[in-house]
């Protein structure tokens, strides 16, 4: 809709996530996302199931302190738990292991895992393997392996230093036995023998202090800890898990189908909320129309004649409401309705706005201006002999050419012969298009049905724009920047549903869809009659005598008595 001149300009995407635009971008998207979602869920069970079951068995072990000095105070070295993890899978430890499982030492090694409970000094040895006998066997196999080889480490300790005291003890055995020989031979009671003597002394108590130290390490104990739980046979596999598998593939699903979502928006370039559009188009939503019935899907019709108490009659009603508030404020008389792209129902938004104003009670004239493909004339069924483009080109005077309904206040302007119209930009251009607007407009609203922006550039010589309901991104901005153009200003966009009139526009709708049979007819509705015949919804072809009526019955549901 139009008013005083101003520039168009996109409005930036917010920097905050909109969840009502998320959802409606799943709403619409929902069948392509449940299908990613099952594809994933499929692609997971095949990857889950497809993997051998793995079993897992426990044994517990206590680590004990280790021998480390046997003749201090202290003998046993702090148990560092890091330490003894390491060691139960080292391979030391795994060479005793295999001893009872078999198999290869990596083989060994990669079935084996370790952890340890917090503050305590208990080891939790697990083995994994492909069938619960061979997880206990391993789980087993590893917690006597490291204990065996922590006997065998607390043994070799108390070994070596018993050898290092034997050894010592001999040696002192050696050299008694050398003094002896030397005090044997030395005379009785010589400081030679004296001296000799207290050395053998020093060399006794010497020998005495190893052989209780010896004694001593014998005393020490070798144990280094023991099973405290052995490993039991395990009764489900830890691995494949089913259910978290298809939960992730369920969840990679639904990321994956959402990005597909937005990336599919991006690709086809659309504006699928009427939110967006209104931003886009810096102008508000003026209506949302509903489908039209499933009997008039495939062309243009009036919705407050042919269902007077539908949604979609209400709806235009309540857009005749916001728009009638919109010229109020803007001052907005000669209203252009246009689309960026034909089809996308321009002329039904023309069409139902002039009836509902004039249901009103406000005087409006329909020009159709768009000489290309006009469809008013169809809309109304009334003739298309001569029009707009015949007093465009001054063979035919305005008042000739506007043909009158029975709503007293809706008069229309048919274009005239496409076949006649040669130039149809310059005849728009002219300065006689001026002059027809300025004398319709002493009507109170003049509504134009304009060719499409994009595929022809007749728009661009209309004065004013009324607004559009465009669907393509782009396409919202390039008809700001034409809009811009031709000096007039958006005040409203009007949103229309994908198959409604049989014109592909926008894909959403703020009512639900009617369903169900179709509406009985009212008894008290008056029967229209057009030039060709149109009666009770039912177009008649039948000739009359004499010239074609130029009057159109579009009386409302209340009128009664009407013909």
């Amino acid at each position: 809709m139009t008013a005083a001149p101003r520039e168009l300009r996109p409005t930036p995407p917010e920097a905050t996530v909109d969840i009502r635009e998320f959802m409606s971008k799943v709403g619409r998207h929902k069948w392509l996302i449940i299908a990613v979602a099952a594809f994933m869920i499929v692609l997971a069970a095949i990857y889950s199931y497809s993997r051998p079951s793995v079993y897992q068995a426990t044994a517990q072990f206590l680590v004990r302190p280790t021998l480390v000095q046997p003749l201090q105070a202290n003998p046993f070295d702090t148990v560092s738990m890091p330490t003894e993890m390491q060691l139960v899978t080292s391979a030391q430890v795994a060479n005793i292991a295999r001893g009872t499982i078999g198999g290869t030492l990596q083989d060994v090694l990669d079935g084996v895992s370790v952890s340890n409970p917090a503050n305590t000094q208990i080891l939790d040895i697990s083995y994994s393997a492909h069938t619960p006998q061979a997880a206990q066997a391993g789980a087993q196999a590893f917690a006597e392996a490291y204990q065996t080889f922590k006997h065998d480490q607390a043994l070799g300790t108390i070994k070596s230093y018993s050898d290092t005291i034997r050894a010592q003890i001999a040696d002192l055995d050696g050299q008694i036995a050398s003094l002896n020989t030397q005090i044997a031979a030395s005379a009785a009671g010589s400081p030679e023998e004296q001296s000799l003597t207290e050395e053998r002394n020093s060399l006794d108590t010497a020998r005495l202090a190893s052989q209780n130290q010896l004694a001593t390490v014998a005393t020490l104990s070798s144990d280094p800890g023991q099973v405290v739980e052995d490993a039991q046979r395990p009764t489900s596999p830890v691995s494949p898990k089913h259910k978290l598998d298809l939960a992730l593939g369920l969840l990679l699903g639904l990321v994956a189908g959402v990005v597909l979502a937005s990336l599919r928006d991006q690709a086809r370039d659309r504006i699928q909320d009427p939110p967006l559009v209104a931003r886009s188009l810096g102008a508000p939503i003026l209506g949302s129309i509903p489908r039209a019935h499933r009997l008039h899907v495939g062309s243009a019709h009036l919705a407050s004649v042919d269902e007077p108490r539908g949604l979609a009659a209400e709806a235009y009603r309540t857009f005749r409401t916001n728009f009638l508030a919109v010229c109020k404020e803007s001052k907005a008389k000669t209203i252009l309705v246009t689309s960026a792209r034909p089809g996308e129902g321009k002329t039904s938004t023309a069409a139902n706005l002039a009836v509902a104003l004039a249901q009103a009670g406000r005087s409006v004239v329909l020009v159709s201006a768009d000489l290309r493909n006009p469809r008013i004339h169809a809309v109304f069924g009334i003739g298309n002999e001569q029009g707009l483009g015949q007093v465009l080109e001054g063979t035919l005077p305005l008042d000739e050419a506007i043909v009158e309904t029975d709503l007293p206040d809706l008069h229309i302007l048919p274009s005239g012969p496409v076949a006649a119209i040669d130039e149809p930009v310059e005849l728009l251009q002219s300065d006689r298009m001026d002059e027809v607007l300025q004398e319709c407009c002493r009507s109170d609203f003049v509504i134009i049905d304009a060719p499409p922006i994009f595929p022809v550039a007749d728009s661009l010589s209309n004065r004013s724009v009324a607004g559009s309901s465009e669907d393509s991104s782009t396409g919202c901005r390039a008809l700001g920047v034409r809009a811009a153009t031709a000096e007039p200003t958006t005040v409203g966009v009007v949103c229309l549903p994908g198959g409604c009139s049989g014109e592909t526009t926008g894909r959403w709708t703020a009512f639900p869809r009617i369903v169900g049979n179709p509406p009985t007819p009212d008894p008290r509705r008056a029967c229209i009659r057009r030039r060709h015949g149109y009666v009770d919804g039912r177009r008649q072809r039948t000739a009359r005598a004499g010239r074609p009526s130029s009057w159109v019955n579009l009386s409302s549901p209340q009128m009664e008595g009407s013909p």
